[in-house]
Formats: C-alpha cells, structure tokens, sequence
C-alpha cells in the first residue's frame, strides 16, 4: 500500500470511529430535563389550583427563552420538558399518573400535586422507582414520617402552619378563647392539631374542637354549640369549600366572634362571600414588597400566565419550588437521580418567600404569613417587620358594617 492510500485508509478509520463515537456521547446526553407533574384541573380542587398548568407552562418556557438550565456532566444547557396530567383532585388519579411520569414518560424530576392526600398518594410512585419528588403545598406529617428518601418540600410541616398567627395572638394578649371547626382531612386535621398546642401555649382556653366530614353541609348543631360558647376566636381549618359553606351559614346564624380565622382565605374564598369575607384572617405566603429573591420575575411570569395572587396565594409555593429545582439541578450538574436527590437534600437557597433547606424527613422551611382581609384587599398583620398593615382586632359586628 502506497504511502497516499495508507494516509487516506488511516484517516477513513479516523473519521468512522470519531463519528461512532460522537453519535454515542449525543446519545448519552438527554435532549432536554423532562419534568412530571398532576395539576388538579378538574374536581373540587381545580377552585384553588386549576390553573397552574399555565403557570407551570409559562415558568418552563420563560426558562427555555434563557436556553434552558446548564448541567456541568453535558456541558450544556438543556431545555425543560414539562408533562403533566389532570389529576381530577382524586388521590388514586394522581397515585396512577405519577407512576405513568415514571415508567413511561421517563420524567427526571417530579413536582408533587396538589393536597396532602394526593401527594401522599403521589410520592409512592417516586419511592419505588427512585426519582426525586419535589412536594409543593402538601405539609401533613403523615407523608414526612414514612420513612422516604424520595422527597422534600416546599413547606414546613402543618402543625406550625399557623405558628405566626399565634405568635401574634399571644404578643398582643387580646383574646382569651378559641373555638375550632376542622375538616376531617390530612392537611386541615395536621394543622389542626399544632394550632391546638400553639394556641394552649399562647394562654388561649380551647372551647371546642369539633373534626367534621368534608362533605358536611350542615354546620347548624356546630354554630349554635359556638354561639352558646362563645370563642374569642373561630378558627376553621378547612379547605375552601367547606369554609366557604361554613362562613354563610354562620353569617346567616348570626354568629359574631371577635375574629374569624380561616386557614384558607383566598380570592376564590372571598368571592362568593362578598362582603361576609371582610376581616377574616387567614394565611398568606407571600405579598409584594417582601425583599428575597426576584420578585419581578415571580410577578412577570403571574402576569404572563394570567394568574392573580389574591386568588392564588399558594402561586408562590410553587415559585419556590421552580426554584429549589433550579438551584438543585444546576448545583447537581447531572440527571443521575441519586446525585440529584443528595443535591437537592443538601440545598440551602434563598427563595421568593425566605430560605428554604430540608430537614432529614425532607420537610422544608417556608411558612406562612397571618394576613387579614381588609376592604377587599390582603394585608400581611404580622410579624411587624414585613407587615403590610396593622392587625383590627376584634372586628366590627357583622349586623353594625
């Protein structure tokens, strides 16, 4: 073989094997980050929730407008993939659609759903099959005290949802009495149960505790039994169906505390109570002006997604978890499951609503603020240093506004 063949045969051998091996490390690297997740479009969730899918659209492509997220193994910038399903607000729905994020769409990382009896149902499915589970706004310490390795969370654990309201209740030494109306489901029920110590420990006499079904639609024996009573306090932890239903009824039976608290509270809370809905206080986890990480854009992708935050205030819950999934999987520089999951169990950031970092059970930092309707509008009352407005306390009669 003459020299020129020789140089021609050596270099066919070159280029083959170059493209043999540059097809095989463009195999290896994923096309995009596929993120899965259920968003309750339908059911009795789709009032608090239903149109998050946008919101989680928008947060994706206003990522893959900046060229998506950098991971050190690829070195490369990929695209996020969003898949999501209509969980229908049913914890056997969202239980099959997560094992289906997994086992055929072949997800990298989950954000949880909706309720604490979903993602209960729901982190089952990352557990078995080792993918990193990211819970949102799903706080029962009956998901945590598992024993999974597979989640963390947005939120601190439920019985201190309210921890603030009550550091409040005890500073300013007004009220004496509170009297309890719970909707016999995992979130209300924990944070039911926390609120019941906070408030012993704020100096307040509990008068009643009574744990309802969540389809209970005559409150009459429960409103007479706490106008009999007479609470300083009535505290309804519930989801916004069975609130609402108790509020109008309550208005209806003259029930008069000196405050109303509703652990949910939001727009589609006050909506159909009009007027009946004005200084209620309940929880809110985030209000303009609070200084932590980039509000602006937080608020440019509400806008963009046509999402109000009144209505919504649970939308910055899942800003944080945009986030923390950000963070951990630039931070990780690899889709390997195991990496990415120490990452994320590892992470300490400042978020939209404060620092988050993850205890070992994988609950989170984040709680929320005691805000008060005011005129229709929400006002953060406490703690002093990020409040908004100040506390009205008692409230003025409802037959005397």
């Amino acid at each position: 073989m003459n020299k020129r063949l020789y140089s021609i045969w050596i270099a066919s051998i070159f280029l083959v094997s170059f493209s043999f091996l540059a097809t095989a490390l463009w195999a290896e690297t994923p096309q995009a980050i596929k993120v899965g997740v259920t968003v309750s479009a339908s059911g009795k969730f789709s009032t608090e929730v239903g149109p998050f899918q946008r919101l989680l659209k928008t947060w994706v492509d206003e990522v893959n407008r900046r060229g998506g997220i950098y991971l050190k193994e690829y070195n490369r910038k990929l695209p996020l993939k969003l898949i999501t399903y209509d969980d229908r607000s049913d914890a056997a729905t969202a239980r099959r659609y997560y094992e289906r994020l997994v086992t055929v769409d072949g997800v990298h990382l989950l954000f949880g759903p909706y309720s604490s009896p979903l993602t209960f149902a729901a982190s089952t499915a990352s557990e078995q099959h080792h993918i990193p589970f990211i819970a949102i706004c799903a706080n029962s310490p009956k998901i945590y005290n598992r024993g999974f390795k597979w989640i963390v969370c947005v939120i601190d654990a439920a019985p201190r949802y309210t921890y603030r309201y009550w550091e409040m209740v005890k500073a300013e030494g007004k009220a004496r009495s509170v009297g309890f109306v719970v909707e016999d489901t995992l979130h209300p029920v924990g944070v039911y149960k926390g609120s019941r110590v906070l408030a012993e420990q704020a100096g307040l006499e509990v008068l009643a505790g009574d744990i309802l079904p969540a389809d209970t639609s005559d409150f009459t024996p429960v409103i007479l039994k706490l106008k009999r009573l007479n609470p300083d306090i009535v505290y309804v932890s519930a989801n916004i169906p069975l609130a609402v239903a108790f509020m109008k009824q309550a208005r209806e039976l003259d029930l008069s505390p000196r405050e109303f608290h509703c652990i949910h509270h939001s727009g589609v809370f006050r909506q159909p109570l009009g007027a009946a809905a004005d200084y209620v206080v309940g929880q809110s986890y985030w209000e303009p002006g609070m200084k932590y990480s980039d509000q602006n854009r937080f608020l440019s992708i509400l806008k963009q997604a046509e999402i109000d935050l009144d209505e919504y205030p649970w939308s910055p819950a899942y800003m944080m978890a945009f986030e923390i999934a950000e963070a951990a999987l630039n931070q990780a520089g690899t889709l390997e499951p195991a990496v990415l999951m120490k990452t994320l169990k590892n992470l300490r950031i400042t978020t939209l609503g404060g620092v988050v970092w993850f205890a070992e059970n994988g609950v989170g930092t984040i709680n929320t603020y005691p805000s008060q309707i005011q005129q229709g509008k929400y006002q953060i009352i406490w703690p002093p240093e990020v409040a908004t407005a100040e506390h009205i306390y008692p409230t003025p009669p409802w037959d005397k506004r």
